[in-house]
């Protein structure tokens, strides 16, 4: 399994958000939409299986219409499609408001596993930054949207933000076993680093 990043920094503005193509051997997956179909065929050419969402923030899914289009199914939180049509919830309002429309999300339950290709991937619930806010287990690599970033943790200060609950799911991933840490925005990261990461984060937030 392979894996490649996609740092952009979104439209003119200044937020760094990573796309990551999962590649195997005869075709990838995406987690999260931050980048065009263009820049994702730079990278590879294979089948894209699926497009997994960590939340709805606008910079994570600015091109899941795209997807959505060319039939790609769509994995994501049970609160995720609410939230794509929010402006408030998908913070677009930052910018310029707008709702997300797709056809349909395969919604995923906390702890649920799935197998996409060879890819087999757990959903994690993790709410937080935001409501609807997933990390994905894949083998020892966990990817974790704007929960938990190498050295900092996602921001608690949006409507459907909830510091308590950003408590308890730093907690749970403190529980998580994994080596690499794959974040929705800046460096890789290991869970070593993590381990010291979190426990600050959370004397902060208690």
């Amino acid at each position: 399994m392979d894996i490649d990043k996609i740092k952009i920094k979104w439209k003119e503005g200044a937020i760094n958000q990573n796309t990551y193509v999962v590649e195997q051997k005869d075709s990838c997956i995406l987690i999260d939409a931050g980048v065009s179909v263009d820049e994702i065929r730079k990278i590879t050419n294979k089948p894209i299986l699926a497009v997994m969402l960590t939340h709805s923030h606008f910079d994570h899914i600015d091109y899941i219409e795209d997807y959505d289009k060319l039939k790609i199914p769509i994995y994501a939180s049970l609160y995720t499609k609410k939230s794509m049509l929010d402006s408030n919830l998908n913070v677009s309002f930052m910018i310029k408001p707008r709702p997300y429309r797709v056809s349909k999300i395969n919604e995923l339950n906390d702890n649920e596993t799935i197998k996409i290709g060879e890819v087999i991937l757990k959903c994690l619930y993790t709410p937080g930054h935001s409501r609807d806010s997933v990390c994905y287990l894949v083998g020892d690599k966990l990817f974790s949207g704007d929960t938990l970033f190498s050295d900092s943790i996602g921001r608690t200060d949006f409507i459907d933000s909830d510091k308590n609950e950003m408590i308890k799911s730093l907690s749970r991933l403190g529980t998580i076993d994994y080596k690499e840490l794959y974040p929705g925005h800046g460096r890789v990261s290991s869970k070593a680093e993590q381990n010291q990461n979190i426990q600050h984060w959370l004397s902060i937030l208690k």
